[in-house]
């Protein structure tokens, strides 16, 4: 029954997939799963405590919503503009830790492959848009979160504390996660646990605390020249296009750092309006990765001297904008991270090393209950991938679902078994203090 609730969820987002801050159905159907339920639900802008990055064009925002219809619900205009994602909390009315879980919602800007071999295809659930496919497993994981929600609280009378299910928008691109910062409902987190499916692991084997994560900046950089005829008169012309260009090769002088890896892209190079116009206008869209704080510094740093010099060489002004980021991890609690393990293999789980080798936002989030003194991990939930994350043909094992919600809940079992913290509740507050 789990397993086919898991795979009807799985589909029904697969085919409806939506990309970031653009997650409309995808959060009103989740509202639907969930309120029937012993959860209370908080979404739209209560949930939104630092700006959103990186918002898709308006044009784009107002062509989409013009082409879907959604049910009448509470607050239905605010998740239309954009204020999508929701958390769910479910209170036991017991002195206890509160348990977090963070679920990524939203799908890859992708048209899917129509090739009649792909699963999607052959059983009719191929995404609908030609913008947008999960193509990173985020259907997965928000179907496993919701199951998890509804078997925990069908069996509340076993708990004890809090357990708040995070579905957040707006992952790829690194920019869902800090837009939820400083919500007062994570800020109280005990425990915090993310989850990402597939990652070179395979069907049957799990991670329990992934490293690898890579801090990361995505930037647009906009070069403004003046335009002139090529032939006719060039010399009054500033070319935006060679500032770029100029820009673009220079990078790659900062690619290496002896304090660990470092990584730059530049995925997208527009510019000029025709072959006799000197280009008044050139936009790049690339990113910077590192292994720690530092090295994206020495990046960050070094990306604007160029775009500066640049510009300088060629008479043009320049914009520089952040469109996404996300930190390195903070190094977990050893010992917890120690004693999971071996629970996990005391219950017969398959664990093998997880290097996330990439970037995530969820450590903004596993960094701040850190911080706090609370306690966090990430845990790879393999599965055989029929592709590549990311690719046009990705595509999961859909078993190792049931896998996943196994995993989330033997968590659960973990943290009421071994947390002795003392609470006390806080007048006025809805979620215990540490103390």
């Amino acid at each position: 029954m789990i397993e086919e609730e898991l795979i009807r969820l799985r589909r029904h987002f697969h085919k409806y997939a939506e990309p970031a801050w653009m997650e409309f159905l995808t959060t009103v159907k989740i509202i639907e799963e969930l309120k029937n339920y012993n959860l209370d639900l908080y979404y739209g802008k209560e949930i939104y405590f630092n700006k959103r990055m990186g918002l898709p064009e308006k044009s784009i925002l107002e062509s989409y919503k013009n082409s879907i219809s959604i049910s009448d619900i509470e607050k239905k205009e605010e998740i239309l503009d954009s204020y999508t994602g929701l958390i769910a909390v479910l209170d036991t009315k017991k002195i206890g830790p509160n348990i977090g879980f963070r679920f990524d919602i939203d799908a890859n800007e992708l048209c899917e492959s129509n090739s009649l071999g792909h699963l999607p295809n052959i059983l009719n659930f191929s995404s609908k848009n030609s913008f947008a496919m999960h193509a990173c497993g985020h259907d997965a994981h928000m179907s496993i979160g919701i199951e998890l929600a509804k078997i925990l609280a069908s069996n509340i009378k076993k708990l004890k504390g809090k357990i708040i299910f995070i579905f957040q928008p707006a992952e790829e691109g690194v920019r869902g996660a800090y837009s939820l910062m400083n919500n007062p409902i994570i800020d109280k987190l005990d425990y915090l646990a993310g989850m990402h499916i597939g990652m070179d692991v395979k069907s049957g084997e799990i991670g329990v605390g992934s490293h690898g994560f890579l801090a990361t900046k995505k930037i647009d950089i906009i070069f403004k020249g003046k335009a002139s005829h090529a032939g006719a008169s060039p010399e009054k012309g500033h070319n935006a296009l060679l500032a770029a260009s100029s820009a673009v090769l220079n990078f790659n002088s900062l690619a290496q750092h002896s304090m660990g890896e470092a990584r730059i892209n530049v995925g997208k190079l527009n510019a000029g309006s025709g072959r006799n116009i000197i280009a008044n206008k050139a936009k790049i869209e690339m990113e910077i990765r590192g292994e720690n704080e530092n090295i994206i510094s020495y990046l960050y740093d070094g990306v604007n001297r160029i775009v500066e010099g640049s510009a300088i060489s060629y008479d043009c002004s320049y914009e520089i904008e952040i469109k996404g980021q996300a930190p390195s991890l903070i190094s977990y609690d050893e010992e917890f991270i120690k004693n999971l393990r071996n629970y996990y293999k005391e219950k017969s789980y398959k664990l093998v090393d997880a290097n996330l080798k990439g970037s995530e936002d969820i450590a903004y989030l596993l960094n701040e209950v850190r911080k706090k003194g609370g306690k966090t991990v990430h845990f790879i939930l393999g599965s055989n991938l029929k592709d590549s994350h990311h690719s046009e043909e990705f595509d999961i094992n859909e078993k190792d679902m049931l896998r996943g919600v196994d995993l989330m809940v033997d968590f659960v079992k973990y943290i009421e078994k071994i947390d002795h913290i003392d609470y006390e509740r806080v007048e006025n507050e809805n979620f215990a203090y540490r103390i």
